[in-house]
This record gives structure tokens, C-alpha cells and sequence, in this order.
């Protein structure tokens, strides 16, 4: 069986990806609109490519 490669982005790859503004990216992600992770409290945001494909394309993302 094989596992489904996923690949993490940070907020200024996503915004540079998606044509969109960071703060754009944040607001998503601070809403829960855009699934996203940081590893502590205060550290960089990851987004899964995957992720951030599905809430372009206007799917709803849950966390």
C-alpha cells in the first residue's frame, strides 16, 4: 500500500502560488477557511498544497 506524498508550503509560497496577497493567506487560515498548521504557538504556518488547491478551486477545506 502506498501513502499519498503531500508537500507543506509556507504563507509566502501559498500567496505567491495562488496570485493572492500573504495577509490574504492569513486571513483564510486565522478563519479556518484555509487548513494550515504551525507547530507551537507563534511559529511560520505550513499549508498542504493540497489544501490550498481545494480552497482555490472554492472547495470547503476541514480542519
Amino acid at each position: 500500500m502506498s501513502r499519498a506524498r503531500f508537500e507543506l508550503v509556507s504563507v509566502k509560497e501559498a500567496a505567491a502560488e495562488a496570485g493572492l496577497h500573504a495577509n490574504t493567506i492569513y486571513t483564510a487560515l486565522q478563519s479556518g477557511e484555509l487548513r494550515g498548521f504551525q507547530r507551537k504557538a507563534r511559529a511560520s504556518w505550513r499549508i498542504d498544497v493540497r489544501d490550498l488547491a481545494a480552497w482555490l478551486r472554492g472547495e470547503q477545506v476541514s480542519a
